[in-house]
C-alpha cells in the first residue's frame, strides 16, 4: 500500500508541476517524505483507534474520530513540509495551495480505505474463525454430556425419596435439598454461554453449604457481592470451577482451615485463598486454562492470576452483554 500511495503522489506531483525542484533527485525524496508522513501518521491513528474503539463495539465514534483526526494530521503534516520547503527554495509557491491540499486529503483517505477495507477482512476472518471454534466446542460438550447424562426426573425423584427416607436429620435433609437445588441449576443452565451473576452467586451458595457440611469449621468462606454487580454476566459455573479448584488443590483441616474470599470491585470478580498447597497433587493449571479460553469468546480482557507465598486469586471480567 505504501508503494500504491508513492506511484499516486508522485503522478499527483508530476501533474501540478514540481518545476522549483533542483533535480529529480529532490523530486523524489519530496514525494517520498510525503508518502511515508502521512502513511505512517494515518496508520498509527487508524491502529490507536481500531484498539481504543473497535468498530464492532463503538462504529460512529471509531468512524468520525478517524476522519477529525487523519484530515488534522493531514494538513498539518502536508502544510509543515509545504512551508519548510519553500523556507529552502526546493519549490516554488504553488498557484493553488486549495488544490494540492484538496489532492492531498483524497489521496490519503484512499488509501486509508484500502487499509481499513484490509483490516475489516482480518477482524472478520478472526471472528469466523472464533465462531467455528466455538461451535465445535459446544458440540463436543454437548456430546460428552449426553454420555454421562442421567435422567433428571429419575435423579430428582431419587433425591426426593432419600429425603423422606432421613426425615429427622436436618443435617441430611438440608444436605439433600442443596444438592437437588444445585444439580436442577445445572441441567437448566447447561447450554447457557452467559449467565447473570445474581444467579451464580445464588448457585454458588448451594454449592457452598454442600461444602461446609462436609467440612465444617476447617472450611471459612466468605461472599462479599454488592447488588449493583449482580446485572453484569459470566460464563455458567466458573464460579463454582473456581472454588472447586481451592479445595482439590489445598489442605483443609482443623490445624490449617482455609479461607475462601469472594469479592467484586468495578468490572471484576476475584476469589482469594489462603495459600496451602497439598504437596502430593501438583496443580496441572488446565481448569484455569479453560477459564481463560472461554473468557477468550467474549471480551479482550484476560483471566488475571496472582500467587504469593501466603495468598491465591483468580479475578475474572465481569461482562456486559445481553443474554
Amino acid at each position: 500500500m505504501v508503494l500504491v500511495a508513492l506511484i499516486i503522489s508522485v503522478i499527483f506531483r508530476v501533474h501540478e508541476g514540481f518545476a522549483g525542484a533542483s533535480s529529480s533527485i529532490l523530486f523524489i525524496l519530496h514525494a517520498l517524505i510525503m508518502t511515508l508522513g502521512l502513511w505512517i501518521g494515518c496508520m498509527v491513528i487508524v491502529e490507536f483507534l481500531w484498539v481504543k474503539y473497535p468498530w464492532e463495539q463503538t462504529p460512529v465514534k471509531h468512524l468520525l474520530l478517524e476522519i477529525l483526526l487523519i484530515l488534522l494530521y493531514t494538513n498539518l503534516y502536508s502544510f509543515a513540509i509545504y512551508r519548510l520547503e519553500l523556507a529552502f527554495d526546493i519549490i516554488s509557491p504553488m498557484d493553488d495551495i486549495f488544490l494540492g491540499a484538496v489532492m492531498t486529503n483524497l489521496i490519503t483517505f484512499l488509501i486509508t480505505a484500502l487499509h481499513e477495507a484490509a483490516e475489516f477482512y482480518k477482524q472478520w476472518k478472526f471472528n469466523f474463525s472464533k465462531s467455528v471454534r466455538l461451535e465445535k466446542d459446544n458440540i463436543e460438550a454437548r456430546y460428552e454430556m449426553l454420555k454421562t447424562q442421567i435422567n433428571p426426573h429419575f435423579l430428582f425423584n431419587s433425591l426426593s425419596s432419600l429425603s423422606s427416607l432421613v426425615d429427622g436429620n436436618e443435617k441430611a435433609v438440608k444436605y439433600i435439598q442443596n444438592l437437588s437445588d444445585f444439580l436442577r441449576y445445572m441441567l437448566q443452565n447447561r447450554d447457557k454461554q452467559l449467565i447473570l451473576l445474581r444467579e451464580e452467586i445464588t448457585n454458588l451458595k448451594d454449592y457452598v453449604e454442600l461444602q461446609l457440611l462436609r467440612f465444617s469449621e476447617n472450611l471459612e468462606f466468605n461472599i462479599d457481592v454488592e447488588e449493583k454487580f449482580f446485572h453484569y454476566s459470566i460464563p455458567p459455573l466458573v464460579l463454582q470451577m473456581l472454588v472447586e479448584n481451592c479445595l482439590k488443590h489445598n489442605v483443609i483441616s482443623k490445624a490449617h482451615p482455609l479461607k475462601i474470599h469472594v469479592k467484586a470491585d468495578k468490572e471484576w470478580l476475584t476469589i482469594e485463598n489462603n495459600l496451602q498447597r497439598k504437596n502430593e497433587n501438583a496443580s496441572t493449571g488446565q481448569g484455569l486454562k479453560n477459564i481463560s479460553e472461554r473468557y477468550r469468546f467474549f471480551t479482550t480482557r484476560q483471566v488475571k492470576i496472582k500467587e504469593s507465598d501466603s495468598h491465591f486469586s483468580v479475578s475474572i471480567p465481569l461482562l456486559q452483554a445481553e443474554l
